[in-house]
């Protein structure tokens, strides 16, 4: 007598075993184009380059034409949330609790419009807050230097975007798929999603405020990170949880490759030969709509734990501080899903 559960098991991994083949096409183009969003990132000597190889994981879609939509909507989450970070910093930078609240705030009204968007404006709402937070929280203990850089990360998401691009119109995609950021169909969602991020965002902020903590601003980020992304996934507990699981597989893989096979003074090819099985790893995720969730914590963590650049960075210390800050961040994600998940969605969330 068949196990239902393994049975359904058996047959989703061969589903994606009867797709690995036209999958792995897309994640080695994919892992290319990032290596060259890296490569240029470096030469233009960009403080960090793995924004932009980054970049590339999150737009690249096997299908052309959502690449090309989803390119389009990162964009302009990036311009308007690099403009929104300088405008924080600037106005509020002296001022860390009001800084905290506005923060909170902003998340909730990305969220709260994001949740009622449709198809991709939806990750443009979400990388608006995200952009900010990444030049606001990067600017907050030195806030002359947020106008660099806002223009830093605008300069390397555009390079992202461009080499995703051009992957994209030189191969053509195998397949359409859906779109995976739809509007949720859960009549007054965006009221309960703007709470979740105003909790995350806040509580997180009330912590670093009273701890002090160094890595505090890595914390809050992430804290954000999946109530951002996820606000209008139908499924939101179970896509939480599979970007925390690929989040902790990125994380260590990406300290073993930065720790244990990059050595000083390693040039690009030798950087870019050791990254390509990891990034083709990240592109396969992002190649089916069953593992999108786990390949984009995956793709972030081990594009960060890794960190590759012109000068590698060898502090064990400081990168495991930062990690595990991201990682709780990542955690307080999941506890307000948990927390604030309404029960038809606990009974109904597919694994």
């Amino acid at each position: 007598m068949a196990v239902p559960g393994f049975t359904q098991l058996r047959s989703s991994a061969a589903a994606l075993a009867a797709d690995l083949p036209r999958d792995l096409g897309f994640a080695v183009r994919t892992a290319l184009a990032a290596l060259l969003a890296l490569y240029l990132a470096m030469r233009l000597d960009l403080d960090t380059p793995h924004w932009a190889a980054w970049t590339v994981l999150t737009v690249s879609l096997p299908s052309p034409d959502h690449a090309f939509a989803k390119s389009f909507y990162r964009m302009v989450g990036t311009l308007v949330g690099a403009a929104m970070g300088v405008a924080f910093v600037a106005l509020f930078a002296q001022a860390p609790l009001v800084f905290d609240a506005a923060m909170a705030i902003w998340a909730a009204v990305c969220v709260y419009f994001g949740t009622k968007a449709r198809q991709f404006a939806t990750y443009a709402f979400a990388l608006t807050w995200l952009t900010t937070g990444i030049v606001a929280y990067g600017s907050i203990a030195d806030p002359a230097g947020a106008f660099t850089v806002a223009i830093t990360r605008t300069a390397e998401v555009t390079l992202g975007v461009v080499c995703a691009g051009l992957a994209a119109a030189v191969f053509a995609g195998h397949r359409s798929g859906g779109l995976d950021h739809a509007q949720s169909p859960v009549p007054g969602q965006a009221n309960r999603n703007a709470v979740r991020a105003l909790l995350a965002i806040g509580l997180a902020s009330l912590f670093w405020y009273v701890s002090q903590w160094e890595n505090g601003p890595d914390f809050v980020l992430m804290s954000g990170a999946a109530v951002m992304l996820f606000a209008a996934h139908p499924h939101k507990l179970a896509a939480t949880l599979g970007l925390l699981r690929g989040f902790l597989l990125g994380t260590v893989l990406g300290l073993f490759v930065r720790f244990a096979l990059f050595t000083q003074g390693a040039g690009f090819e030798t950087e870019a030969l050791i990254l390509l099985p990891c990034l083709i790893l990240g592109g396969l995720g992002v190649a089916d709509p069953r593992t999108q969730g786990p390949a984009t914590g995956y793709n972030l963590a081990f594009m960060l734990a890794a960190d590759p650049a012109n000068v590698l960075n060898f502090d064990l210390d400081a990168a495991l501080n930062t990690d595990t800050a991201m990682i709780a961040g990542v955690l307080v994600s999941v506890a307000t899903f948990l927390g604030f998940v309404p029960i038809r969605d606990l009974i109904r969330r597919t694994a």
